[in-house]
C-alpha cells in the first residue's frame, strides 16, 4: 500500500488531493487484512436505521388430488427488529517539528495515519465478533446469537447455543453445532446452514489434533476475501486473533448473510489547524445484522497442551 504517495505535502493540490487518495488507501488496507471485516459481506446502505429479520415459518404445502380446488394462499412469517447505524472514529496528530525531525528517515505522518487505519479496521473486525451494541457500537455474532433473543422468534428464543459443559472438544460436538446450524430455534424452519465458523488458534489446533487421530486432516480452503483459511467437513474455520476469552467457543454462520452495512465507507478529514501539527480524523458509519440460522459451541475444554 502506497499512502505515502498520497501525502505529497509539497503539493500545492495536496489539501484537495489528500482525502480522496487516503480513502482509497484506507480501504486497500482493509482489503488486504486478514480480518472479520473481509469474512462478512458488504452492502451499502442510505439510511440510518436497518432491520433485521428472522424467518420464523414458512408457507405451507398439501397434496390434492387430480382436479381437486388449489390450496388456499399461505405466506411465511417474519418477525424484525429495528437498529440504528454506528459510527467508528479514531483521530490522530502529528506536529510539524516531529515531521521536519524524521527528514528523510521516515514518514512520520505517513507511518500515523496507516497506524491509525490499521487500528479501525480492526476494531471494526473486532466488533463484529463481540461488541454488544452498549457503547453506541454495532451489535456483533455473539450477542446477536446468545444474547438479544429478540432476533430469534416472537416468542423471544434465543439462537441455538451448544453448551459442552465443560467437557473436553470433540469432533461430535463440532458436527452436532454444523447441524444446529441450520434450524432457526425453535421454529422448525430449516435453511442451508452454516458456511463459516469462527474461532482461535487454540482451538483450531485442537480441532487438528482430533483429526490426525483419525488419520484425517483440515484442508485448505479460499474464502471470498481470497485468504485461504484451513476447513472442517467443507466448512472454511477463520481464525479471529482478537476475540478475547474465546478459547472455549466456535460460532457457525452463514456469512452471506451476515451483512456489513456501510452507510459511510472509510474517510478521512484533516481539522482546522488551531497549532503547528497536522490533527485529522479517520471514520466509518456502519450496521451489522446477522439473519438465516447460526449457532454457538461454547464452554468446552481443551486439551493439556493446546492453549
Amino acid at each position: 500500500m502506497e499512502i505515502r504517495k498520497a501525502l505529497d505535502l509539497s503539493s500545492t493540490a495536496a489539501a484537495y488531493l489528500l482525502p480522496e487518495v487516503v480513502d482509497g488507501a484506507i480501504r486497500d488496507f482493509a482489503s488486504k487484512s486478514p480480518t472479520m471485516y473481509n469474512a462478512v459481506s458488504k452492502r451499502p446502505w442510505a439510511s440510518q436505521t436497518y432491520f433485521i429479520k428472522q424467518k420464523i415459518s414458512l408457507p405451507t404445502a398439501v397434496w390434492s388430488i387430480d382436479g381437486g380446488p388449489l390450496p388456499a394462499a399461505t405466506h411465511g412469517e417474519y418477525a424484525q427488529i429495528s437498529k440504528s447505524v454506528s459510527y467508528l472514529y479514531t483521530r490522530g496528530e502529528v506536529t510539524g517539528p516531529m515531521i521536519e525531525a524524521a527528514g528523510s528517515v521516515f514518514d512520520a505522518l505517513g507511518q500515523d495515519i496507516e497506524d491509525h487505519q490499521q487500528a479501525i479496521v480492526e476494531q471494526l473486525s473486532t466488533d463484529i465478533i463481540s461488541a454488544t451494541g452498549n457503547a453506541n457500537n454495532i451489535q456483533g455474532i455473539l450477542n446477536q446469537i446468545e444474547t438479544d433473543s429478540s432476533l430469534y422468534t416472537e416468542a423471544g428464543g434465543p439462537g441455538q447455543v451448544l453448551n459442552a459443559g465443560g467437557a473436553y472438544l470433540t469432533l461430535l460436538m463440532l458436527d452436532k453445532a454444523i447441524d444446529m446450524a441450520a434450524e432457526s430455534s425453535g421454529t422448525g424452519v430449516v435453511g442451508p446452514g452454516a458456511t463459516m465458523a469462527v474461532t482461535t488458534r487454540p482451538v483450531l489446533r485442537m480441532i487438528n489434533s482430533l483429526l490426525q487421530a483419525q488419520q484425517r486432516f483440515m484442508a485448505p480452503m479460499e474464502i471470498q476475501a481470497g485468504f485461504r483459511v484451513m476447513s472442517y467437513d467443507g466448512l472454511p474455520f477463520v481464525v479471529d486473533n482478537h476475540w478475547a476469552n474465546s478459547n472455549n467457543q466456535i460460532l457457525f454462520f452463514d456469512n452471506n448473510r451476515a451483512t456489513l452495512l456501510v452507510h459511510k465507507d472509510w474517510t478521512y478529514e484533516e481539522l482546522a489547524k488551531t497549532k503547528d501539527s497536522v490533527d485529522y480524523f479517520i471514520k466509518g458509519y456502519f450496521g451489522f445484522k446477522l439473519e438465516g440460522a447460526a449457532s454457538l459451541l461454547k464452554n468446552f475444554t481443551l486439551a493439556s497442551g493446546i492453549v
